[in-house]
């Protein structure tokens, strides 16, 4: 009897009333269609929202076996990927998504089996050969002063730390997870640089992304004053490491 591996795909969520049960409509149909030889469970963590994601995932769990649901009162996606991962523990593998699907799911697939390849982290590319990027050109920008930060303080093998389209072993992760601190955004920065230096293997996946945000739904932080904020994490890690 073949054994199925473990599949915890996690969809992290501040605030997504307004797209929540239509994308998890899409996550659920595709994987089921590509990943039927996992055995997978959604974890929806609802991120401190102040509208009805909680409520509608919890409609979900209860339409679906498949859906766990976690809420995590304090804002901050690594706090939420933090606390999620430390309590469901046991799988194979780790993944999450965001709920925008700015990553074109249709390589997710791939992702997963970079893991089952032999590297310890799959991460969604938008700065290697082969990726596609649809977003406004300041973001880019910014993006990019950003990687190039890591690169002259880290200098760091990777070239796109931030996109929210990732995979992780299990036992490896379990291993970086205690190592982390941050809360916030500087989250995913912070365990790829811890793996990279703890000799994980990381493989970058090119990935279709276009930038998603209407106006409801847009953010309401500058990306100036995230950049600064986030200099302020790298300077932080730099002296911690």
């Amino acid at each position: 009897m073949t054994v199925m591996n473990k599949l915890l795909i996690t969809i992290p969520c501040y605030n997504e009333e307004l797209i929540l049960e239509k994308n998890i409509e899409v996550i659920l149909d595709y994987t089921r269609k590509n990943l039927s030889d996992y055995e997978c469970n959604f974890l929806i963590i609802d991120n401190a929202s102040d509208d009805d994601t909680y409520k509608i995932a919890g409609q979900l769990a209860a339409a679906h076996s498949d859906i766990l649901v976690n809420q995590c009162f304090e804002k901050g996606r690594g706090v939420a990927l933090r606390t999620g991962w430390s309590e469901y523990r046991g799988y194979d593998i780790y993944a999450y998504m965001d709920i925008d699907l700015a990553a074109d799911i249709n390589q997710f697939k791939d992702l997963i089996f970079k893991i089952e390849s032999g590297n310890q982290i799959a991460i969604g590319s938008r700065y290697v050969a082969g990726a596609k990027i649809k977003r406004s050109p300041r973001r880019e920008f910014l993006s990019r002063i950003y990687n190039l930060l890591l690169k002259i303080f880290f200098n760091v093998k990777f070239k796109d730390a931030q996109c929210g389209f990732k995979a992780f072993k299990g036992d490896a992760l379990q291993l970086l997870l205690p190592k982390t601190k941050d809360k916030g955004w500087f989250w995913d920065t912070e365990i790829l640089i811890l793996a990279e230096r703890a000799g994980y293997r990381i493989h970058e996946l090119p990935v279709s992304w276009l930038e998603v945000r209407d106006e409801i739904r847009k953010s309401k932080v500058s990306p100036f004053v995230e950049v600064i904020r986030q200099l302020k994490n790298i300077v932080q890690l730099r002296k911690r490491l």
